[in-house]
């Protein structure tokens, strides 16, 4: 194997792992947000039908619920596309770089 493009590979590695960890630790963040806006909407909602200004806090919620869920769900696409291609570095990286001669 070419020990260059071996090494390069390899340096690759150490930071694409934590550009991955980093974007777990927003994304776990991130849900926590989700699940308060969702908590917080689900109380405003028991009371839409007790006057206009309940309603508006109802659908505030909501929209900043859904908004949120958006966000959430588009960082979660990004870490399945960056932990997918991590894990074909790897995978050329073993075959490649990896095996006994």
């Amino acid at each position: 194997a070419d020990v260059q493009r071996c090494k390069a590979m390899a340096a690759t590695m150490v930071p694409k792992k934590a550009e991955i960890e980093a974007l777990q630790v927003k994304r776990d963040k991130m849900a926590e947000s989700v699940e308060a806006k969702g908590e917080a909407w689900e109380d405003a909602e028991i009371h839409r039908l007790a006057s206009a200004s309940h309603a508006e806090k109802a659908e505030q919620n909501k929209s900043a619920y859904q908004a949120a869920k958006k966000k959430l769900m588009g960082t979660e696409q990004a870490l399945q596309a960056l932990a997918r291609q991590f894990n074909q570095d790897i995978a050329s990286y073993n075959q490649s770089c990896a095996t006994d001669k």
